[in-house]
């Protein structure tokens, strides 16, 4: 979801289903910033720090038994603790967590930008040398976040956070505090967007360096042609596509990419996780410098600072 603004909004005071406005005794929210199937997030003032950071609110079942609530709440915990680990300029900062009454919330970073999803239209699409810089940066945030020991889990352009004109890129949210994620657990389902899942997870195994990896080159496929590797009317056709059929080819989609650019998106998108990057730091270098090379050649008249 896109929680993240350049435009300031019209303050909106937190809804009814939001406890108080102030939170953890820390936290003064403020106006909406975004909302997803179950969750809100908030801006708000840290009364500790003095500062602006973003809360995001999830809605609990209201029939979670109690020791499922606990479980949710350790995990939730665990997770935050792991996030927290995640110290790269290029990922947002997670500070603190905590659940109230049947809501559980996470504290992070204020970041002030767009996500990616906007950049998905074929009318909007950013220039190549762009999109190569970007995805550099988030390999190297993955890099460092598969060093600590966490896996995405849910890589997509509305997890890519980006402020253009300050040179910003951010990877949010690596599946701390989500709902969607409690519910699964419960029922079995494997976690994730099923359009940026890897063919081993559709299959049941475990999320891994390696899944990130395929999401990465699953989210520069749809940057650079405007439609993913893998497209179908329902969810089924989906994944019984991604399950039986090649991706679209990038070459045909965008045949005045250079072979190199191709390359590096088809070496992510490998069906065998073990043909992908073993090292996306590794990956990532050569990319930017690949980026680098085409800026130079292309003379875009106007710097992102990226």
């Amino acid at each position: 979801m896109s929680w993240f603004s350049l435009r300031r909004s019209a303050p909106e005071q937190p809804s009814a289903g939001v406890q108080a406005p102030l939170l953890n005794n820390r936290y003064r929210l403020g106006n909406r910033l975004g909302e997803g199937g179950a969750s809100l997030v908030y801006e708000a003032d840290d009364l500790r720090t003095g500062q602006q950071v973003a809360v995001k609110l999830i809605r609990l079942p209201t029939d979670l038994p109690a020791a499922e609530r606990q479980e949710w709440l350790t995990r939730l915990h665990r997770e935050a603790e792991l996030a927290r680990k995640l110290d790269h300029p290029d990922i947002v900062a997670v500070h603190e967590a905590g659940l109230q009454g049947q809501q559980a919330w996470l504290a992070m970073e204020r970041v002030r930008g767009v996500d990616l999803t906007r950049y998905t239209q074929r009318h909007l699409l950013l220039p190549e040398n762009l999109v190569l810089r970007i995805g550099a940066r988030v390999a190297a945030a993955l890099a460092h976040a598969h060093a600590q020991g966490v896996v995405h889990r849910d890589l997509k352009p509305a997890n890519v956070l980006v402020n253009l004109a300050a040179g910003q890129v951010k990877l949010a949210d690596f599946g701390v505090a989500r709902q969607e994620d409690a519910a699964a657990t419960r029922t079995g389902m494997t976690l994730g967007t099923p359009a940026y899942m890897a063919p081993e997870q559709l299959a049941g195994a475990p999320a891994s360096a390696a899944s990130d990896a395929y999401a990465l080159g699953v989210m520069l496929f749809e940057l650079l042609s405007g439609r993913r590797p893998h497209q179908a009317a329902t969810l089924g056709a989906l994944l019984q596509a991604m399950a039986s059929q090649p991706p679209a080819q990038l070459a045909r989609l965008r045949p005045d990419l250079p072979a190199p650019a191709v390359a590096a998106v088809e070496q992510l998108l490998a069906r065998q996780p073990a043909d992908r990057p073993a090292d996306l730091d590794d990956w990532a270098a050569s990319v930017a410098a690949l980026a680098a090379l085409m800026t130079r050649v292309l003379a875009p008249s106007a710097s992102t600072g990226l």
